[in-house]
């Protein structure tokens, strides 16, 4: 994958943040998986996504996981020269689809989220309007 376009700084501080607390527990991060470039919702700009289970920590440990999951952000492009940190969760596993014309994002996460047992999972879709990514009803 073809990284042209340089992160956005607000993306760069959230990545740079994790590395961070990577070294902070004597650990050399590589950051070089956790970002993509993807137009998630479909409105012909790109947008980032941060998947942070992506982060090596050789010899500490890597914050931004859990038992839980690890955190996912996507930030999607206001259509001008930003893009909104629209969703910061932790994830076990996520993925996009297309369902009619909707865009949606597919997110298992731990049991906790809906209310069911830690070591139960969840699964929650969200829909992609805009900049903005709500849960579908």
């Amino acid at each position: 994958l073809a990284h042209a376009a340089e992160p956005p700084d607000n993306v760069e501080a959230e990545v740079n943040d994790a590395v961070q607390s990577c070294k902070d527990l004597e650990g050399k991060p590589n950051a070089d998986a956790v970002l993509k470039v993807q137009d998630v919702n479909g409105d012909g700009g790109e947008d980032w996504i941060a998947d942070y289970s992506k982060l090596k920590c050789d010899g500490g440990i890597n914050q931004m996981c859990e038992d839980d999951g690890c955190t996912l952000q996507i930030f999607l492009w206001n259509g001008a020269a930003a893009w909104n940190l629209a969703f910061d969760e932790t994830v076990k596993s996520y993925k996009f689809v297309k369902r009619y014309s909707k865009r949606l994002l597919q997110v298992v996460m731990a049991g906790s989220a809906c209310d069911k047992p830690a070591n139960a999972t969840c699964h929650l879709t969200y829909r992609l309007y805009g900049d903005d990514i709500e849960p579908e009803d």
